[in-house]
């Protein structure tokens, strides 16, 4: 059975439609878009102002530098780790407000050290709230 191409929110996928990795739109992103910053991870974001697209869920890039970490495998575990935590709280940006208008998201893991997990899923969750209150301020 393949998946639909369009996900509901309810569960807990990280579909490739919502992998970020159009050059055009990361480029737009770190030159015009906002910034939220959480230790571990800088965040950019950009929002719609198309009212059609705001049913979308926001497409997501996540990047960690190899200056930081010269090891792939180290990269990859962390950005493992940092996909599997969006995943699972990915819901915290649509909960309230299904016309969230956040189109794409890249998350930028700023530290040093590898973090455990779990410091790393308590801090997602903070950045997508904090994502949540930015949009909801801006609607205001």
């Amino acid at each position: 059975m393949k998946p639909s191409s369009t996900p509901t929110f309810d569960n807990a996928t990280f579909p490739k439609c919502e992998h970020l990795k159009s050059k055009s739109s990361i480029d737009k992103i770190f030159a015009k878009g906002k910034s939220v910053f959480v230790f571990p991870c800088k965040v950019y974001y950009t929002l719609s102002e198309d009212v059609e697209q705001a049913s979308v869920p926001p497409q997501v890039l996540f990047s960690v530098s190899k200056r930081g970490f010269k090891n792939a495998t180290d990269r990859n575990r962390i950005k493992r780790q940092l996909r599997e935590s969006y995943r699972l709280n990915k819901s915290i940006l649509m909960a309230e407000n299904p016309n969230a208008r956040v189109e794409s998201i890249a998350f930028v893991y700023v530290s040093r050290k590898k973090e455990p997990y779990a410091f790393i899923e308590r801090k997602m969750k903070a950045v997508l709230y904090r994502l949540k209150e930015q949009y909801t301020d801006s609607e205001a």
